[in-house]
């Protein structure tokens, strides 16, 4: 795996790191203030899901392209 990949597959874990962080102090903040919050952490989860499974995906294809 070169050096590319690492940071890539790293950069990752970093953006679902900080965003694990901000979904607990955003779920700590809903209990604490109970009306009207608008949840943006869940509204971001999609896109987040949806770009992680994309980036494994061009990941995975260009293994499978470098080992023919």
């Amino acid at each position: 795996m070169n050096s590319n990949k690492k940071s890539f597959i790293l950069f990752i874990l970093f953006i679902w790191s900080v965003y694990f962080a901000w979904a607990i102090d955003v779920n700590a903040s809903v209990q604490a203030y109970s009306n009207d919050v608008t949840r943006y952490d869940l509204l971001l989860l999609p896109f987040l899901i949806i770009f992680t499974g994309y980036s494994a995906y061009l990941i995975l294809r260009k293994q499978d392209s470098d080992r023919t």
